[in-house]
C-alpha cells in the first residue's frame, strides 16, 4: 500500500512542468510567431506589390485608349503646341492650387499630383469629361462618331487610379509630344519649352545652356512610388527602370 502511493506521488509529480521548461516552451513560442508575423508581412507586400503592377497594366490600356480617342495623354487637355492646360471652361477639375499664373512647372506639379492637398490631378481625366459638356463651345471635344474621336470614358475606375499602398499613380512627362526626338532639361532645372515644342537649343543658339540630360521624347512614364510613398526620381541610363534600391514601381507607357 506504501508502495503504491508513494509511487501514485511520483507519478503526478512527473506531470508537471519545472520553470525552466515553461520558459523554453515560451520561447519557442515566441519565435515561432515572429517568423509567422515576418512571413505574413512578406507575403502581404508582395501582394500589394503585384496588385500594383496589375492596376498598372491596367491603367496603361486605358491610358492608350485616351490617347488613341483624344490624340493626347491626360494633362495637355486638349491644347494643342503648348503643354499648359486650356483650362477655360474646365468645371470637373480642381486648379484651385495653383498660382494665379502658373508656369508650366506648376502644372508639371499639378499633374503628377505632387500637392499633397490637391484633389484632383491629370489622371481625373480619365474619370470625367473636364469641360462644361452643356457648353457648346466644349462638347465637340465629346466622342464624336462620325470622326471616332473625342473623350470617350470613363476610361477605367476611381479605384485603379491607387496603388496597392494607397497612393494615388503619377503621370511622368505625359506633356511631351511625339515629333521631337529627345526633350532637353537645363541646368536650370526647367525643361526647355522655348521656340519649337521641346526642341533642344543648341550651342549656336544665344541662349543655350549645357542640358543636364537628354531622354527620348517618348518616354512617358507610369509610376507608383512603392511603400515609402516617395519618388526617388528618375534613372537617367534607364528611365523605365527605377533608381538602384528604389521601391518605386516605373511602366512607360509607349515603349
Amino acid at each position: 500500500m506504501f508502495f503504491q502511493l508513494n509511487r501514485t506521488i511520483k507519478q503526478q509529480k512527473q506531470l508537471g512542468f519545472t520553470l525552466l521548461e515553461l520558459l523554453v516552451v515560451i520561447a519557442l513560442l515566441a519565435i515561432v510567431a515572429g517568423v509567422v508575423i515576418t512571413s505574413y508581412d512578406g507575403v502581404q507586400d508582395q501582394g500589394r506589390a503585384d496588385a500594383t503592377k496589375f492596376e498598372m497594366a491596367e491603367l496603361r490600356k486605358a491610358l492608350l485608349q485616351f490617347r488613341r480617342d483624344n490624340r493626347e495623354l491626360p494633362c495637355r487637355v486638349y491644347r494643342d503646341g503648348n503643354y499648359v492646360p486650356d483650362n477655360t471652361g474646365i468645371t470637373q477639375l480642381d486648379f484651385t492650387n495653383l498660382p494665379s499664373t502658373p508656369s508650366v512647372a506648376d502644372y508639371y506639379l499639378w499633374c503628377e499630383n505632387s500637392h499633397t492637398d490637391q484633389v484632383d490631378w491629370g489622371l481625373t481625366l480619365l474619370l470625367a469629361f473636364p469641360y462644361d459638356n452643356t457648353d457648346t463651345a466644349y462638347t465637340p471635344l465629346l466622342w464624336n462618331p462620325d470622326t471616332k474621336h473625342g473623350w470617350n470614358g470613363p476610361y477605367v475606375n476611381n479605384q485603379g487610379l491607387v496603388d496597392g499602398w494607397g497612393n494615388r499613380f503619377a503621370l511622368l512627362d505625359p506633356e511631351l509630344d511625339y515629333s521631337p526626338h529627345y526633350r532637353c532639361k537645363e541646368n536650370s532645372g526647367d525643361y526647355d519649352t522655348t521656340g519649337d515644342l521641346y526642341s533642344c537649343l543648341t550651342a549656336n543658339d544665344a541662349s543655350w545652356n549645357a542640358v543636364t540630360y537628354t531622354l527620348p521624347a517618348n518616354i512617358v512614364r507610369l509610376v507608383s512610388f512603392g511603400p515609402n510613398g516617395s519618388y526617388e526620381g528618375d534613372n537617367i541610363t534607364a528611365p523605365c527602370l527605377p533608381n538602384t534600391d528604389s521601391d518605386d514601381l516605373i511602366l512607360c507607357l509607349l515603349r
